[in-house]
């Protein structure tokens, strides 16, 4: 194998657009249908994005469809010209939070398998800290369950977590920390002392702070993020039509590069 390109999504659209306004709804979904269709994506996990008859365009599929802890939902895309699913794992990282996880071999290159994790975790901004490790605990135990050969492994989620040096620029912002280095280290997915191959930590959150929240991550423990770049960026109008304040995130789009000596 020369070189394998995975194009990586995640975005949260957020529970408020789905229960209060149908044309929201409308707008979300035809907004997932052309995220999915954009050529060179293979996974895409999406956080509660609550339409329970959604259907995905061709030749999509997803893992954990209205899978739900509590209001919460999280759902695992992935692209079924360029992958096959191994093992799947679905359920609550934490309680009224949810997790898709699935292990896949290329199509492409068959020897070649990757665990993919996406997940919601709790919020931590005015909780204890065990609510954080409390859910790394249990994705750590997720990708040590479905572990491929190689060892390869991607995480995408809305972690409600920032890096230390963004916390510090606002007293508010008191929540757990870390940096893509220590959340990887967290996982069991990293032990080096570099930081991992990871997508920047975008201000994506949320609609309703005027997004100046960090939080959506992708992160994997192998090859390198040639291209990253922020989603509905600026929002779109559609993204505070609920009756509720908007918690919409712009999500991110990552492309992961991976060469086999």
């Amino acid at each position: 194998m020369a070189s394998l390109l995975l194009g990586l999504l995640h975005w949260n659209p957020h529970w408020e657009c789905f229960v209060t306004n149908p044309d929201c709804t409308a707008a979300a979904t035809a907004a997932l249908d052309q995220l999915l269709s954009t050529p060179g994506t293979d996974f895409a996990n999406i956080v509660e994005f609550e339409v329970s008859n959604y259907s995905p365009p061709a030749p999509w599929k997803a893992i954990g469809a209205y899978q739900s802890c509590g209001h919460d939902w999280a759902t695992l895309f992935y692209n079924t010209n360029l992958w096959d699913v191994v093992t799947t794992d679905v359920g609550c990282v934490y309680d009224s939070r949810s997790y898709a996880a699935a292990s896949f071999k290329s199509k492409a290159e068959p020897d070649f398998s990757v665990v993919i994790v996406g997940a919601h975790y709790p919020q931590t901004l005015n909780a204890s800290t065990h609510a954080y490790v409390d859910a790394n605990d249990k994705l750590k135990s997720v990708f040590a369950k479905l572990a491929v050969a190689g060892g390869h492994a991607i995480f995408l989620a809305d972690t409600n977590t920032e890096s230390p040096e963004a916390a510090a620029l606002k007293p508010d912002h008191h929540g757990v920390n870390r940096t893509q280095l220590q959340l990887a280290t967290d996982l069991g997915i990293w032990s080096g002392t570099t930081e991992p191959p990871a997508a920047p930590l975008y201000y994506g959150c949320c609609y309703s702070d005027g997004f100046d929240w960090q939080g959506d991550r992708v992160v994997a423990n192998f090859g390198t993020v040639v291209e990253s770049h922020i989603l509905f960026d600026p929002a779109p109008s559609w993204a505070n039509m609920s009756a509720t304040p908007s918690e919409f995130h712009k999500g991110m789009r990552a492309i992961l590069q991976f060469v086999k000596g």
